[in-house]
């Protein structure tokens, strides 16, 4: 079942369209981490 699971993610991931796709979703999925540990404290600077 992992094997199979894994090929469709790689056979996805192939297509220039969809990794560009999952690099967005990442970047947007950082961003808001980011926002959120930043509405915590505002006196601590943001890690890197």
């Amino acid at each position: 079942m992992k094997k199979i699971l894994g090929a469709a993610i790689a056979n996805w991931f192939r297509k220039p369209e969809n990794r560009e796709k999952a690099k967005q979703t990442a970047k947007r999925a950082y961003e808001g981490v980011q926002r959120h540990r930043a509405s915590r404290n505002p006196n601590k600077p943001p890690k890197r």
